[in-house]
């Protein structure tokens, strides 16, 4: 199984990657009060976009999310790629600090959480902390039907980790969108 994790920074953020996103995504970046916030929103689903339309052979803007909640019906939940024709990847997006990562796998669950280790109370929590996000965006699935790895981020400071479906997973392909991020 094929999985791929993409990194990007806030460094890669710009107004023109509103043309990405959808209408509904534009107007949560919008919605936003901090420009942090907004940056983070906007390259995570911009991010987001071009690594699934990477994967599929298809334009980012051409990739279609899909955000409901599934308890509320809200434009809030874990994304999900539809409409696509051929068997769409499981994705999962997260974004701490300076830094945006997404992750995604030609099926089953899948989760990724950064954490910048400056915003918790105890920064050696990090790991654990990371480890807890992305098996609930996995779908907090068994322990034993799923693999568990940290990943480096690229930049000091964080923790990160990759949840994956069991099995021989191999290393996960890097991508840096759009190029090196530099400490």
């Amino acid at each position: 199984m094929s999985t791929e994790v993409w990194w990007s920074s806030l460094a890669a953020a710009d107004r023109d990657l509103l043309g990405l996103l959808d209408g509904g995504e534009r107007a949560r970046v919008e919605s936003l009060d901090r420009s942090a916030d907004r940056g983070r929103s906007m390259v995570g689903a911009a991010l987001l976009r071009v690594a699934v339309g990477a994967h599929l052979g298809t334009a980012p803007a051409d990739v279609v999310v899909d955000r409901t909640c599934a308890e509320c019906g809200g434009p809030h939940g874990a994304p999900r790629i539809a409409g696509t024709g051929t068997a769409a990847p499981s994705v999962s997006v997260s974004h701490s600090g300076l830094l945006a990562v997404v992750a995604l796998v030609p099926r089953g669950p899948v989760g990724v959480d950064v954490q910048r280790l400056a915003d918790l109370a105890d920064p050696a929590d990090g790991p654990a902390w990371a480890t807890r996000e992305a098996l609930f965006k996995a779908g907090t699935p068994a322990r034993g039907d799923v693999a568990i790895a940290e990943l480096r981020p690229p930049l000091p400071g964080y923790a990160a980790v990759l949840v994956t479906p069991a099995g021989p997973a191999g290393t996960p392909r890097i991508t840096h969108w759009p190029r090196p991020i530099r400490a």
